[in-house]
């Protein structure tokens, strides 16, 4: 697959992600109230799952909408830019945002351990993307200078 059609690709996933996390903010107390139906929980489970739900939401946003940007300067074929290193280094931010904002909720439910395990993984991983990608882009700009 081109580095075109998958970014393309990508990027809509990342916009109908972004449409189901609109989607979940007022719908979220009524799906946790579905899932007590499923497995019921202790008020201070469900209120951990609803509170670090919201609390996760503006670092998902943002990671949304760095990787969003991300994608459109990869289409319009500006890849080694510092804008991009930017993007990234604050994708790596939100991810540790969601895993720190989970730790505490895991006390009340403890499933969201995998969720904190998962993040932090993440964080680490793109935490290698950003200064591998910063490293082209020194490189790149390195040899614009060259005649």
């Amino acid at each position: 697959m081109s580095v075109s059609i998958s970014a393309k690709l990508t990027l809509w996933v990342n916009r109908l992600i972004a449409l189901a996390l609109l989607a979940l903010l007022p719908l979220m107390p009524r799906l946790l109230d579905w899932y007590q139906t499923l497995r019921p929980l202790g008020q201070r489970s469900g209120a951990a799952i609803l509170i670090g739900f919201y609390c996760c939401v503006p670092a998902v946003a943002l990671a949304l909408w760095d990787l969003d940007r991300l994608l459109r300067n990869i289409l319009g074929r500006e890849v080694f830019v510092r804008r991009n290193v930017s993007s990234i280094r604050r994708i790596r931010w939100c991810c540790l945002a969601v895993a720190l904002i989970c730790l505490p909720a895991a006390v009340f439910y403890p499933p969201l351990v995998f969720m904190v395990v998962i993040m932090t993984f993440l964080t680490l991983v793109v935490s290698v993307v950003a200064s591998v990608l910063n490293a082209a882009v020194a490189i790149r700009e390195e040899n614009d200078l060259t005649i």
